[in-house]
Parts: structure tokens; C-alpha cells; sequence
């Protein structure tokens, strides 16, 4: 079930609401969370029920493992951890990564043989790290007690389920025994409805509206067909400001629809396009990953705590493992490889060049740095959009061999079936495909760099945890207000979307 889908939006979570609102009434705390587990259990099966006995499977193996680290303490508990560990990695591993492995044993060993395609559950990738990490804090003695229906909750949450944040356990288990308390329902829910239709239109009006520009270039790429460089320059970024607007919208959904519940979650999306460095970006991008990352690997393999040369290999294997994390493909494994590098060079240059240079707290290098990052993103993103390597350098030569300022007509012919392209030559009659497409972009980018993130916008609100350890303000200071003015342009960007969804389409990073 897609949180832009009809379903969703007017049936399941306006029931899944109401029922709380009558059970938070009663006050009986138990019945309460019994109900959002069936909720959540239920949006979960709707998409696989098969799956759905994985997910439960999962939970009772780590809870009971969980028990058994507690019990053992720091030295008993050694080998729980380690037995916890290897089985989330390990299904992680069969679902994520069996079908690439397999293929490329297939084409290096010039062998033939059949097995099934194993398809990838949804959520497995977001619900076992944040399971791993609550294994790791219970063998450190660190977690608060709770029983299974907390901890079922946890990992079930629906608002949070699907393409995370990554919530840690001791951010949401003390925030259930909130769960009957309604002293703020209406503040919640109003604040909650004007978060979800923020996110809604980034979904379904912005990041849809890119998509139509970006998968035909890598679609006629993906054939071989012939691309331009202006081609190659729209479709990837395209792509990445349909990435960002994707990602961010579900991230403000995901904020707003546990606001309902009087569920605070931690900002996930905190405008990383305002990065002002590569490792920044990867604090706003996808900031509770990188918490993940920095506290359970990065860490764990010595940290800053060891040999300058030893912290490199640190940098670069953590953020490798982000790259790969996204998805078994040789694109991704890529994808790992430049982050993994861009950090390390950051940290070399931080070190050898801006610091001892004063450049730290210069503005011009600042911005010139955060366009410099930008670039650097969304150029890479290419590769991550490819289905393969092939694709990938297709786009990218298209890129270095000037056709001139034109689209290929085959790209052409793609965006004028669109109904942006329509409307816009019935608007304004004849006009030039090229101009269009860039000026949206150019559009898309001055609002990423000028208006406040929606974390910003609603931060006086209070209704996250906390925010992430990067960004900058925002030109236009901007504040969300229960009023009368506000409520129009909510209200304003609600019609805008409904008018949107009678085409559904998957919030990307359900992929993975």
C-alpha cells in the first residue's frame, strides 16, 4: 500500500486513525498498541502476505535474542551478538544480493543453470539494520526494558516501516507509554495533515513531473539508442532532483503520519542539496543510514581512534557499504567506490588545503563549494539511475561528445506525449521542448538552495526528535502557522496533488 495511493490516503489511514482516537479514549495502553501492530501488520501484508511471516519471523528471532544479550550481559552475550548478527545479514544477504551473486558466478564460470529469481521483500533492508543495532545496544546493557508488544510495535510502525528513517530503539520504545495521552490530538493532527500534503505534493506533482523527463533518456540509453549531451545533462538531473523530491516527500509523510499518532520520528531529509560538502550531504540525505553507519560500522572499525591511514580505510569502507546497501548491481557497487573516494578526498583536502588555508569560514568558498557538491551528487546519481555499467557510460559519453544545444528526436517525441509538455503548448504556444525541461530544473534547484526544508518549516513545532548534525539556514525564513492563511495553502497544495493521483507510482526508495 503506497502512501500516495487512494487507499491509503482515504481509506486505510483515516480508519487506522479513527480506531486510535477511541482506544486512546479508554486509556488502556495495551489495547492501543495492539491496535497500530494489527494496522501495521496489515498494511505490510498488503503489499506480500507471504512476506509478511517473514517480517514476524524476524521480529520473534530478535526479540528472544535480544532477551538472551540482556540476561548474558557484555561477556556472556558475545556469542548471542555475534549468532544476531550473522542471521540478519544473512537474510539480508539471500533476498538482496543471491540473484546478483548467482548471475555473476553464471557469466564468470560460462555455466548455466537454473534457479528461482528470489524477489526482494519490501522494508528487509531499513527493519534489519534497525534490529542490528538494537542487538548491539543490548548486549551493551543499554536498552530500557520493554516487553514483545513494544518491541513488536518498534519494528512494525507502519508510518516508518517501509523505507525507514532508521529509528532507534531508545527514541521510540519510551514514546509508546505516551500513546494514550491526548492532551494534544488536535494540535497533532493538524500539524500531522499539513506535514503528509507538503509531502504528497513533493511526491506526486514534483518528483513525478521529473520522472517523465528523466526515465526516457535512460530508457532510449538502456537500448543502445542514440542520446545528445543535452539529453544526458536532462535526464541526470532529472533524475536526481526526482530522487530528492521523491525521498523528501516520503520522509515528510512518514513525519506526518506518526504525528497523527503523537509519534515523534527523527528528520530523515534535511535539504542536502544545500550541502555545503560530501560528507554534510551524506549527514541530510539520508541521516539516520548515516547515524546507522558512523555508530555500528564506522566505529566498530576503529573510528578516528587509529592511524590516520587506518581512518581513510574507515571512511571509505563505511561509505561504500552505504553505496552497496542501496542495491546488488555493479552500478551500485560503483556508486560505493565514488562515495567511498569523495569522502576520503574531503577529509584530505579538509586537512591539507581549506583548513590550514582559512578557507573554513570563507562564504565564497562555502557557496562555491556547496554548488561544487551539488554537482558532484547529482552527476553521480547517473550511474545509480543505470540498469547497468552500459547504460551508465552511455549516458556519460553522451555527456563529453557535444551534439550541440538540441534534445534527439526520439527524446523529443517522448516529452511532447507528456501532459506538462501539452499543457505548457497550449499555455504558451509555440515554444522549445530544451527550455522547458532546463528551467524547470533551474527551478527545482533555487528552491532546494533558497526555501526552508520542511523540518525547518515546522521545527518550532517540535515534532521530531532531533535534527541532523549538518545544513544552513534557509534565504527565505519561512514558519508554519495554524491560521486561516496557512490553512490556503495547504489546502491548495492538497487539490493540486488529488488532481495527481490517478496515476500511482512507487516512492523510489521502496527499491531498496
Amino acid at each position: 500500500m503506497l502512501f500516495n495511493s487512494i487507499q491509503f490516503l482515504f481509506f486505510f489511514l483515516p480508519l487506522v486513525l479513527a480506531g486510535f482516537l477511541v482506544l486512546q479514549k479508554t486509556g488502556k495502553l495495551r489495547l492501543v498498541i495492539l491496535w497500530l501492530i494489527g494496522c501495521s501488520l496489515l498494511f505490510y501484508a498488503w503489499w506480500s502476505p507471504v512476506y509478511l511471516l517473514l517480517l514476524l519471523f524476524s521480529v520473534c528471532v530478535n526479540y528472544a535474542l535480544g532477551v538472551f544479550l540482556i540476561r548474558g550481559g557484555k561477556e556472556k552475550g558475545r556469542n548471542w551478538l555475534v549468532l544476531g548478527v550473522a542471521f540478519n545479514l544473512g537474510l539480508l544477504g539471500y533476498f538482496k544480493y543471491a540473484n546478483f551473486f548467482l548471475d555473476n558466478i553464471q557469466l564468470l564460470t560460462s555455466s548455466s543453470f537454473n534457479f528461482r529469481h528470489i524477489i526482494l521483500p519490501l522494508a528487509i533492508s531499513f527493519y534489519t539494520f534497525q534490529q542490528i543495532a538494537y542487538l548491539v545496544d543490548s548486549r551493551k546493557v543499554i536498552t530500557k526494558r520493554h516487553g514483545f508488544l513494544d518491541y513488536s510495535l518498534f519494528v512494525s510502525f507502519f508510518p516508518q516501516l517501509i523505507a525507514g528513517p532508521i529509528v532507534h530503539h531508545g527514541e521510540m520504545l519510551s514514546q509508546f507509554d505516551k500513546l494514550t495521552n491526548h492532551s494534544n490530538t488536535y494540535r497533532n493532527i493538524c500539524i500531522g495533515v499539513s506535514i503528509i500534503i507538503i509531502g504528497l505534493f513533493k511526491k506526486v506533482v514534483i518528483a513525478d513531473s521529473f520522472a517523465l523527463f528523466a526515465t526516457p533518456v535512460f530508457d532510449i540509453a538502456a537500448t543502445g539508442g542514440d542520446i545528445y549531451t543535452m539529453d544526458a545533462v536532462a535526464g541526470t538531473f532529472s533524475y536526481a532532483f526526482q530522487l530528492y523530491f521523491d525521498f523528501s516527500g516520503y520522509c515528510d509523510m512518514a513525519i506526518g503520519v506518526a504525528c497523527l499518532f503523537g509519534i515523534k520520528l527523527p528528520v530523515n531529509f534535511f535539504s542536502p542539496f544545500r550541502a555545503a560538502n560530501i560528507s554534510d550531504f551524506w549527514r541530510m540525505w539520508h541521516a539516520t543510514l548515516s547515524r546507522f553507519l558512523r555508530v555500528y560500522v564506522y566505529n566498530s572499525l576503529g573510528g578516528f581512534l587509529c592511524s590516520p591511514r587506518r581512518q581513510r580505510f574507515n571512511l571509505f569502507a563505511t561509505m561504500f557499504l552505504a553505496g552497496v546497501w542501496h542495491g546488488a548491481g555493479w552500478t551500485f557497487v560503483v556508486y560505493g567506490l565514488c562515495h567511498g573516494s569523495y569522502v576520503v578526498i574531503h577529509q584530505l583536502w579538509r586537512i591539507k588545503v581549506s583548513g590550514p588555508m582559512g578557507f573554513l569560514n570563507n562564504k565564497a568558498y562555502t557557496l562555491a563549494s556547496q554548488g561544487f557538491t551539488f554537482l558532484l551528487v547529482a552527476l553521480t546519481l547517473g550511474v545509480f539511475r543505470a540498469d547497468s555499467m552500459t547504460t551508465a557510460g552511455h549516458i556519460y559519453g553522451a555527456m563529453l561528445r557535444w551534439n550541440g544545444g538540441v534534445f534527439v528526436p526520439a527524446y523529443i517525441t517522448k516529452l511532447e506525449s507528456t501532459n506538462i509538455m501539452q499543457i505548457t503548448s497550449m499555455i504558451l504556444g509555440d515554444f522549445h521542448n530544451i527550455s522547458v525541461v532546463f528551467i524547470s530544473l533551474s527551478l527545482a534547484l533555487a528552491a532546494c538552495w533558497l526555501l526552508p526544508s520542511t523540518f525547518q518549516l515546522f521545527r518550532h513545532c517540535e515534532v521530531t526528535i532531533a535534527k541532523p548534525l549538518a545544513g544552513r539556514e534557509p534565504v527565505l525564513q519561512l514558519q508554519w502557522q495554524p491560521n486561516r492563511k496557512w490553512g490556503i495553502y495547504i489546502a491548495t497544495l492538497a487539490f493540486i496533488s488529488m488532481m495527481n493521483l490517478t496515476q500511482m507510482s512507487e516512492f523510489l526508495y521502496f527499491q531498496f
